[in-house]
């Protein structure tokens, strides 16, 4: 009889412990860590004179030919136990060079840069991005509206010729940056995971867009990889002057979450 009770007590334990086991083990990280390279195919325009003259607006593509280049960007996301809340907060920063001979002349920052010499333009994006968003859904499909804030920083800095000899000229101008919109992630498996987010305003002249969409593939319960592809546009104004970049391009990179 005391065999038998232990022994019954024993299965009792293993029917508790297993179903308990498993439901702990099912229980999805709610912390991410990313780092992603960028590649960017970059556009945009900008005037720096001081008026508002058309042939002192700088046009990248004409004017510079920007190439495509890498970037970094690094990010942290939390995700609540039910799903329903979701905080993301990253960083992002690319450089864009670029020696050519100019077809034009044109005004920037006083300095008048002459056609058919030689200029040296670096071009510099930067962006620090906080996000909430509340969803709606399932354990499989979240989607709902999102609100983020952060700033945005555009700089160009030139050097070459001008009607007054060799001369360097720069301008910047970071704006603090506020969006709408909604964000979704879609996670069939817990070693896979579909997501898209979209945020845009337009206010006093100055206009934010980004959006971007990607999946990311677990390998282990912790370590995974990112894959996907990013739009942004930014003008910003700081009257008369204003710059507007214009990237899209993929990205990739690695995830580790707990």
């Amino acid at each position: 009889m005391r065999k038998f009770s232990v022994l019954t007590f024993s299965m009792i334990m293993v029917a508790f412990i297993i179903p308990a086991h498993a439901q702990h083990s099912s229980v999805q990280p709610k912390n991410e860590i990313e780092v992603h390279a960028t590649y960017s195919i970059p556009s945009g325009e900008a005037n720096f004179s001081g008026t508002t003259a058309s042939g002192s607006t700088i046009d990248f593509a004409r004017d510079f030919d920007f190439k495509n280049e890498f970037g970094w960007q690094a990010r942290y996301t939390y995700r609540s136990t039910n799903g329903k809340h979701k905080i993301v907060a990253d960083y992002l920063a690319t450089n864009w060079e670029r020696s050519t001979t100019l077809t034009r002349s044109f005004t920037f920052r006083g300095e008048t840069f002459v056609a058919n010499a030689s200029l040296d333009g670096t071009l510099k994006l930067q962006t620090f991005r906080s996000m909430y968003s509340y969803r709606w859904g399932n354990e499989k499909l979240r989607i709902g509206p999102m609100v983020d804030m952060g700033f945005v920083k555009t700089s160009l800095a030139l050097n070459g010729t001008t009607n007054s000899g060799t001369r360097s000229a720069d301008g910047s101008i970071t704006k603090f940056a506020a969006t709408v919109g909604y964000d979704l992630d879609y996670t069939p498996t817990s070693k896979f995971n579909l997501f898209h987010n979209l945020g845009a305003i337009a206010f006093q002249g100055e206009h934010l867009f980004h959006a971007e969409g990607g999946v990311k593939v677990f390998v282990t319960k912790s370590f995974g990889a990112v894959g996907g592809y990013k739009v942004q546009r930014y003008k910003l104004k700081d009257d008369p002057n204003f710059l507007t970049i214009r990237q899209h391009g993929p990205f990739f990179g690695g995830v580790f979450r707990f």
